[in-house]
């Protein structure tokens, strides 16, 4: 880039009135002929225009106090028509992914996804913008399969609770046609699942961060249906393009082919867009883009004038990719008119993005009719014999930010919870997968750009998974006796789900010494109906024992909330029959021996009697 020094010969007023009111705008030109500015050499010129402006108070222009207002600039490359440039090869990946939108029941937690794929949506118009331009696309399975669902008719969720029929049907058959045909004869590259945010997975717990990629990349293989060749097509799309160590680990766990890096993410750094990456143990790998192309494209999506932000991404891509070629016209030398060959590059587009149609036509535009760019598809990059080996930075700036360690938090829970419902149904086919679906939903990288939003689909999916537990459940009874030592009692399990379930059943005595209850399993209880289980007890003796009755999956994991019951155990069946037998005898003896008493010492003119005593009122507690 040749710099140069702000010259005072070009200066004009130029707007159309004397003053300008607050918050007043008004448009301006400035003409300046290419010969007036000393553009000697080719190469790439910084152009910019300061506003300057004199304040007014009381009606008089306050000249000493005159200051600059406003600073723009651009970038503008100059060659002329001898110049013969290398053409420059640049691969330009194009993503297309939404945020997450499945529940584990199969409804959508809202309907915005409907608008965005529908006529002049966002997602309509990125499929449409690059026509027959070779863009190498990036795909996030998720978005094809909840599309494909949405074509066949679907429910949506609200955060009351209730449901209703979702309107994108239509759309969604469309959609998913308009893909079909852009995308034909292409190789799209597949990200991981839903994408989830393997970075900040890794900064909170590398072990559920590596357990979440190999799931994202395995319901990428399960969607690919073909796991050997979606293999070779397939790759880690980390947001920013940066990734640290223990994220790198976690994608080579789950063998991932290709991890997609910025050039300002590793070290050292390198023209090659097919590298290495490095990190502790963990190698793979990488398709590196061109930090400054990628900027470029990330500020015109985020401008908020879509023109203004169409034309810095024009001028920026001409500017970089001039040099490039401008670079291998001075280094590698062009022999007779013949192309020396210039190294190619490649850039990104942010991942989730959805930009204004300028912007994406503004993109396609400049890569395919700048004269000295030849537009590459990835597969047609060779990748060298000896690739360099590069590192990721230590520190990189991410923008936005990962997700904080709270809402990981949120998706742990969400992980565990949907685990324990799997493991409770009796035929879990079908549901583990789309609660595994939701985990890895409730972590993508689409929630970076709206927390809130990820918050609210993690929560409505946990509560899906959590109001499945609540409805297995067991009745317990204040207290229970037993007629002996050893005994049953019976518990009923109640399964209100429309899937039989399999329990068990944990009953923990407050004193083991004194009493022993046997754990119960593998109790299946059928769709909406409930199972009486029978309970054994033993007892070493008399007495009340508390005891905690705990539901459990098969596992002996809890489920729900304990609960309390009291067991008396009596020992009646052997104790009370020998007590009642000794009372018998008490009273037989006492019956013979009192009449025999009475004769000896009743007189002789008395006549005898006999006197029936009621039974002793101490033998009837010690019978009872």
């Amino acid at each position: 880039v040749a710099w140069g020094q702000r010259d005072p010969v070009f200066f004009d007023a130029e707007l159309g009135g004397e003053e300008l009111s607050p918050d007043e705008t008004d448009d301006f030109t400035v003409s300046v002929m290419v010969d007036d500015i000393d553009l000697a050499e080719p190469g790439v010129y910084a152009i910019g225009i300061d506003i300057r402006a004199t304040p007014i108070e009381d009606g008089d222009l306050l000249v000493d106090e005159r200051f600059t207002a406003s600073t723009t600039r651009t970038v503008i490359p100059w060659l002329t028509d001898d110049d013969l440039l290398p053409q420059v090869p640049v691969t330009l990946l194009w993503p297309l992914a939404a945020q997450p939108s499945v529940l584990p029941d199969g409804t959508l937690f809202g309907d915005g996804l409907a608008e965005q794929i529908g006529a002049g949506g966002s997602l309509s118009g990125l499929v449409a913008a690059p026509g027959d331009a070779p863009v190498t696309w990036g795909v996030d399975p998720d978005l094809l399969a909840t599309v494909a669902a949405m074509a066949q008719g679907y429910a949506v969720s609200s955060t009351d609770g209730t449901t209703a029929e979702g309107t994108g049907a239509d759309d969604a058959a469309a959609w998913l046609e308009a893909y079909t045909v852009a995308t034909e004869g292409a190789q799209p590259l597949l990200m991981p699942f839903a994408n989830p945010d393997i970075e900040a997975l890794a900064a909170a717990d590398s072990a559920t961060a590596a357990q979440i990629a190999r799931d994202a990349f395995a319901a990428t293989r399960t969607f690919a249906g073909d796991e050997a060749a979606s293999a070779r097509h397939e790759v880690a799309w980390p947001p920013g393009g940066t990734v640290g160590e223990d994220a790198l680990a976690a994608y080579a766990s789950a063998n991932a082919a290709t991890v997609l890096l910025s050039g300002k993410a590793v070290t050292p750094e390198t023209d090659e867009v097919r590298a290495r990456v490095r990190a502790g143990d963990s190698e793979m790998d990488a398709v590196i883009t061109d930090g400054g192309l990628d900027t470029a494209i990330a500020d015109a999506a985020g401008a908020d004038d879509p023109a203004a932000g169409a034309v810095a991404l024009r001028q920026s891509w001409l500017a970089e990719t001039a040099m490039a070629a401008l670079d291998a016209a001075v280094s590698g030398g062009l022999d007779d008119g013949t192309d020396a060959g210039a190294a190619p590059l490649a850039a990104t587009a942010p991942y989730g993005w959805q930009p204004d149609p300028a912007v994406a036509q503004a993109l396609i535009d400049v890569w395919t009719e700048t004269e000295w760019i030849e537009p590459t598809p990835l597969p047609s990059l060779a990748v060298p014999e000896s690739p360099t080996v590069v590192a990721p930075r230590s520190e990189v700036d991410t923008v936005p930010a990962p997700l904080p360690s709270d809402y990981v938090a949120a998706v742990t829970d969400l992980r565990e919870r949907g685990a324990q419902y799997a493991a409770l149904l009796a035929e879990p086919d079908g549901v583990t997968s789309r609660l595994d679906a939701a985990v890895l939903r409730s972590a993508s990288s689409g929630w970076r750009s709206d927390r809130p939003a990820g918050e609210a689909y993690t929560a409505a999916a946990t509560a899906t998974a959590t109001s499945g537990l609540d409805q297995v459940s067991v009745q317990v009874p204040p207290s229970v006796t037993l007629s002996s030592s050893k005994g049953t009692f019976p518990l009923t399990v109640s399964n209100d789900l429309d899937q039989p379930v399999l329990v068990g059943l944990q009953l923990l005595p407050d004193n083991p010494d004194r009493m022993s209850v046997a754990e119960v399993t593998d109790i299946r209880v059928e769709a909406g109906e409930k199972a009486t289980v029978e309970v054994t007890a033993e007892a070493a003796v008399n007495g009340k024992v508390p005891v905690t009755v705990q539901l459990t999956d098969v596992d002996g994991s809890p489920l729900g909330s304990s609960q309390r019951t009291i067991v008396n155990a009596t020992d009646y069946g052997t104790i009370g029959w020998v007590v009642v037998g000794g009372a018998a005898a008490m009273l037989l003896a006492a019956a013979v021996l009192r009449p025999r008493r009475r004769r000896r010492t009743a007189p002789d003119d008395e006549p005898a009697t006999v006197e029936v005593a009621a039974e002793p009122e101490p033998q009837r507690e010690t019978a009872r």
